[in-house]
């Protein structure tokens, strides 16, 4: 399994969270496998306090770094609490870009992919 590296001097809190939630879910073996096949970046925004961090899927190498590059694989823009909610596995990608509650461009495939690395899928 892999540990997210952090590329640059740190992270917002935006950074610190997905680096938290992605490193929890990369400790499962089956999704890792899942996961280590991307090859692409996809940056998120979260626009109520206009801060981004791009993640880098690398193969066995994941990273993340503070701000937005200019041309992602994919991109995923949302408030704080829809952000939340994809996150949390509240609801899940599709339907949050479908009821408009998240904005996305990009390889919309690749995003899907590649959200299954931020998004929680513990069960209580």
């Amino acid at each position: 399994m892999a540990e997210v590296k952090v590329k640059g001097e740190d992270l917002s809190g935006l950074g610190w969270t997905l680096k938290s939630l992605m490193d929890a879910n990369l400790s499962k073996a089956d999704l890792w496998q899942k996961v280590r096949k991307i090859h692409g970046t996809l940056v998120v925004r979260e626009t109520g306090a206009d801060v981004a961090a791009t993640i880098s899927f690398e193969g066995d190498d994941i990273f993340i770094q503070d701000g937005a590059i200019d041309r992602p694989s994919a991109y995923l823009a949302a408030g704080f609490d829809e952000l939340s909610e994809v996150a949390g596995g509240q609801i899940g990608p599709i339907r949050a870009l479908l009821a408009g509650k998240i904005k996305a461009r990009g390889n919309l495939l690749k995003l899907l992919r590649m959200a299954k690395a931020i998004i929680n899928t513990e069960t209580d």
